[in-house]
């Protein structure tokens, strides 16, 4: 038999049932008390025979209930008991967003909306069994950019430091590198200094950052979180100065190092399509976004216009005859941020 419990504020001291329960970094208390400060946090306990089975928390602001539990596996049962609480506990809430779901809905007055893969590489017990899975081109040119590397750079040094060791001004010059990196590529960075003092607050907790300095500059790092047995990477960068060693993905490979010597068994690169992903075999798992409406409202059949023309959009930009386009307008800027 299922029961349910609400309350408000953080669950707290349900913290390592979060942790355990769902291995994502999104669904921790942790998490949302850093990025979801502006929300009217809630929880619900969900309890079968007495036994608790879901923890799912909430964030009400203004008509919509947003669920934080995100990159998780909820049965459609308990989700349906869930938005069936909130609509019947809070009249102001008209929708409930479910942001990243790796399960697929079927809800009525529900409206899928557009949603990144999550790229999912599963960490063998060895490196010398990842190596071995590796393509050989893969293979040879990470061994050799490395050998070069070192020889150029005999004090090359590869740190990796969690929680609070993590310093503020490494996580800045590892955001620094990866806006640099975008902008000699033609595209706008989106990071703000909310989103840096963000993930530094949020890497004090659960934070994993390696990265390798020269003479004491950092010159390729990865932004991390480690969740029970998952690690997910939320920056990666190098400088462009060394692109000629790769090392950007030696970096990675390191990260990668760092995570099977401590056991951990899968490395989430998240959204985003990349070359990198692929060779480091990252697969990609899709992930689900709904927005479930309390009733067939002109709101619902406005998002549902507006979503299928935006799902026909996506498939426009991501077709291989707007690429030439794309890459004029990245050329475009470039040429304007040199200048």
């Amino acid at each position: 038999m299922i029961s349910i419990e609400c309350y408000s504020g953080l669950p707290i001291e349900y913290e390592s049932f979060l942790i355990e329960r769902y291995n994502s970094f999104i669904t921790t208390c942790r998490y949302i008390e850093v990025y979801c400060t502006t929300y009217d946090i809630n929880y619900m306990l969900v309890y079968k025979n007495n036994t608790l089975i879901e923890l799912l928390i909430f964030g009400n602001k203004g008509n919509t209930s947003t669920c934080f539990n995100s990159l998780v596996d909820i049965d459609q049962n308990i989700v349906a008991e869930f938005t069936k609480e909130i609509f019947e506990k809070y009249s102001s809430i008209q929708k409930i967003d479910i942001v990243a779901s790796y399960k697929e809905y079927t809800f009525p007055k529900a409206v899928l909306c557009p949603r990144s893969d999550d790229h999912i590489l599963y960490l063998p017990s060895t490196m010398e069994d990842y190596y071995s899975k590796l393509g050989s081109s893969t293979r040879q040119t990470i061994k050799n950019r490395k050998v070069r590397l070192l020889r150029d750079y005999p004090e090359v040094n590869f740190v990796t430091k969690y929680g609070d060791e993590i310093e503020e001004n490494i996580v800045d010059k590892i955001i620094q590198l990866n806006c640099n990196r975008m902008k000699n590529k033609g595209i706008i960075p989106r990071i703000d200094d909310t989103y840096k003092n963000n993930i530094f607050k949020y890497s004090q907790y659960y934070g994993c950052v390696a990265y390798l300095e020269i003479d004491g500059m950092v010159v390729a790092g990865c932004i991390s979180s480690i969740i029970n047995k998952g690690i997910f990477g939320h920056v990666n960068a190098h400088d462009d100065n060394f692109s000629k060693y790769n090392i950007g993905e030696i970096c990675a490979f390191y990260i990668i190092q760092t995570s099977i010597e401590k056991g951990l068994s899968t490395f989430h690169l998240l959204w985003g399509k990349s070359d990198l992903k692929k060779r480091l075999l990252a697969k990609p798992h899709v992930l689900f976004s709904y927005i479930i409406y309390r009733s067939y409202s002109l709101d619902y059949i406005f998002n549902k216009a507006k979503t299928t023309v935006l799902l026909i959009m996506i498939r426009i930009k991501q077709s291989e005859f707007i690429e030439p386009l794309r890459n004029a307008i990245k050329g475009y800027r470039r040429k304007n941020w040199k200048g």
